[in-house]
């Protein structure tokens, strides 16, 4: 807002944290703390699934430790577990 960078939300094809197959991205946003709970991070993450859809992909994932009060909003946002793992959760979400 007013220039600031208050957010960013990114996809890459590597094979990282939440890897899943090859034509998979893993997604990733963030929001800072005095932003978050305005719908910005609904709005990033539906412009970049809307991306990733429009480009051919058919789903993306992520990965969150199971501490992170974000967890419950993957799931709002259509998220699935696919992998639990000691600290963190692998999850994806069909575009």
């Amino acid at each position: 807002m007013n220039g600031k960078i208050i957010g960013a939300a990114w996809s890459r094809l590597i094979k990282g944290f939440a890897y899943l197959g090859k034509n998979i991205p893993e997604t990733a946003i963030s929001v800072s703390e005095e932003y978050r709970g305005m719908g910005i991070g609904s709005a990033l993450m539906e412009k970049m699934t809307a991306f990733l859809k429009s480009n051919g992909f058919k789903s993306t994932s992520l990965s969150v430790q199971k501490e992170n009060y974000a967890f419950k909003w993957y799931l709002d946002m259509g998220y699935k577990i696919m992998l639990e793992k000691e600290d963190e959760l692998i999850m994806e979400r069909l575009l």
